[in-house]
């Protein structure tokens, strides 16, 4: 008979697998939309439309960071979880909401005393546009002021190792905003039937949510509590997770100006088509990662470090086979797409592209490790490394620019990743988490590279005997390379658990 643990870590490792399903799913609904719908709702209501409707929400998302406050609820309380205190679970969640009602007020503050300047801030739009941008400001405003007090509920599913509600839920939101908004514009409303849908729909998966956790789960929350000890410790973690978060935003950020100013707009534009693909490879490849954050704290805890090691090997093996299909298909397959997606004129991005992916075949295979920062309290750790990729970045970018344009930016962003995300965090791992590196390579790179190369060979045999003219027949003959690589895996490089993970998910959806 299975003990409660060996039972709670049946429960996790089910709860994992659905929830990463899931996950995927809605990830790849929402590229799809992005394809197919976000050109067709720019035909509807019109290209200046949308540029005030992406504006609206750019310039009140710049006011709306987190600031790490999701992830530090989180962490905070799978540690209390994993020390089965409850009562300093619900007495942190009561300092956790009140510090974000208290930042949701200030952050109103804030937009208030924007929205009084945007006439001098966009002094270039017309007085027609000012008028509609204040329109829109005030309800995407108002919309995310009322939702951030209600930013723990992620995190607290997340501690609870809900995963399947929480994608679910991610996954609604996702599908009835488009089928709304596609239902909206058919029936002739117009740019704020937009915004009001966005808001209706997230306000809507809110409830949803706070009606979950009060209804079936033991979550309490001691709102009267206070202390400064717990202050201290959330906004200790917060300010690194901030700063990771800016160092990122400052890379993707002042890099198009900096070409902007060395360059050229055209250079940008093919800059920003690569960022599109790094954008899409990093979310397919980082979707799991905070799904183990209970599980790595709770191994943490109990020092499991044999078994933490292993988690990292058998998690960075999945994560290699999907970013292994994705980079090296991408690196055959590549030029192809980019011209069949956006024209031949951009084919300088798919160099873009290439050098911002690439860093990937390490880092996004590590997030076991980083999850171990987190659930470690040691998370500055990652903001040096984006520290370090932020200045590399900015110093190179501005030598390499003026000479070799997009491609200069992106080059000195991989020297920076390599330098900051490779090489200084996989010291970090080595050093300070003493985990067994040198065993993660062996057992997760070493034995699936031959796997790869034969990939590569493969794509690149195809792309000289079968070149297309059409996005249709790529992505079918893209489609048939994946699956004789998953075949290639099957046959020669999945490990027995490896295949009994995917025939026990054929068995369940069967």
């Amino acid at each position: 008979m299975a003990t409660k643990v060996e039972f709670d870590e049946q429960r996790s490792s089910r709860q994992i697998k659905i929830g990463a399903l899931m996950s995927y799913t809605a990830i790849g609904f929402n590229i799809l939309a992005g394809l197919i719908y976000t050109p067709w709702m720019i035909a509807e209501i019109g290209q200046a439309s949308y540029g005030l409707y992406m504006l609206s929400i750019s310039l009140v998302s710049m006011f709306a960071l987190d600031f790490g406050l999701e992830a530090a609820v989180s962490r905070f309380l799978s540690n209390y979880h994993a020390l089965g205190d409850e009562e300093g679970a619900s007495r942190f969640l009561g300092v956790a909401f009140k510090l974000f009602t208290g930042i949701a007020i200030l952050i109103g503050l804030v937009l208030i005393g924007v929205y009084v300047m945007i006439e001098t801030i966009y002094a270039s739009l017309s007085a027609s546009e000012i008028d509609t941008l204040k329109t829109l400001y005030i309800m995407v405003g108002f919309y995310i002021v009322v939702l951030f007090p209600t930013k723990p509920f992620n995190g607290i599913l997340i501690a609870n190792e809900r995963f399947v509600v929480l994608n679910w839920f991610n996954l609604s939101e996702k599908v009835l905003t488009v089928v709304l908004m596609v239902g909206a514009l058919l029936l002739g409303y117009g740019l704020y039937a937009l915004v009001f849908v966005n808001a209706l729909v997230g306000l809507s998966i809110i409830v949803g949510k706070g009606l979950y956790l009060m209804r079936r789960t033991d979550t309490a929350v001691e709102f009267l509590y206070s202390s400064r000890t717990m202050y201290r410790d959330i906004f200790s973690f917060s300010s690194w997770t901030t700063l990771i978060a800016l160092a990122q935003r400052f890379i993707l950020n002042i890099t198009p100006t900096i070409l902007g100013a060395v360059a050229g707009s055209a250079s940008i534009a093919l800059f920003s088509i690569g960022m599109v693909i790094e954008g899409y490879v990093w979310t397919i490849s980082s979707a799991i990662g905070s799904l183990f954050l209970p599980k790595v704290t709770r191994m943490t805890t109990s020092n499991r470090h044999g078994d933490l090691e292993n988690l990292l090997i058998r998690v960075g093996r999945i994560q290699l086979y999907i970013v292994g299909l994705i980079i090296v298909g991408f690196m055959t397959m590549g030029q192809e797409f980019i011209r069949l997606w956006v024209g031949e004129s951009f084919h300088t991005s798919y160099w873009v592209a290439l050098f911002l992916i690439a860093p990937g075949f390490i880092t996004l295979t590590q997030e076991i490790a980083y999850t171990t920062l987190i659930a470690t309290n040691q998370i500055k750790y990652r903001a040096f490394a984006s520290l370090i990729v932020a200045l590399v970045s900015v110093i190179l970018s501005s030598i390499l620019s003026p000479h070799y344009g997009a491609i200069g930016a992106a080059v000195a962003i991989l020297i920076g990743n390599v330098f900051g995300t490779i090489l200084f965090m996989n010291w970090v791992y080595l050093r300070i988490l003493h985990l067994n590196m040198w065993r993660f390579f062996k057992e997760c790179h070493m034995k699936i590279m031959p796997t790869l190369i034969m990939l590569g060979v493969a794509g690149w045999m195809i792309q000289q005997t079968f070149p297309v003219n059409s996005l249709f027949l790529f992505l079918l003959k893209a489609a048939l390379l994946g699956g004789a690589y998953l075949l290639v895996l099957w046959l020669f490089t999945f490990r027995e658990d490896e295949k009994q993970l995917i025939t026990g998910f054929l068995r369940r959806s069967s």
